[in-house]
């Protein structure tokens, strides 16, 4: 097993970034009433499952940080569309 590169490291920390900020996002709206409990549950398994996922497979950078952007975009556009 090899070590991990700088930019391994870099982008696992900018993916861990994001879902620091969707969870965030995720108990903030739920405190302000912005968003249905239902919706609240639903982000909080899925935010869950996709950290399990990233903090397992970290070195894989692509998908780590594809599924880091897509809860971030998910919470937006999901939120948006049910508040």
């Amino acid at each position: 097993m090899s070590e991990p590169s700088p930019r391994q490291v870099l982008y696992a920390l900018v993916a861990g970034g994001f879902v620091i900020v969707v969870a965030i996002l995720v108990i903030g709206s739920a405190v302000v009433g912005l968003s249905p409990g239902w919706w609240t549950i639903t982000m909080s398994v899925v935010l869950v499952v996709a950290t399990v996922w990233s903090g397992l497979n970290w070195e894989r950078t692509g998908p780590v940080l594809l599924i880091s952007i897509g809860l971030l975009i998910l919470w937006t556009v999901g939120t948006l569309l049910i508040a």
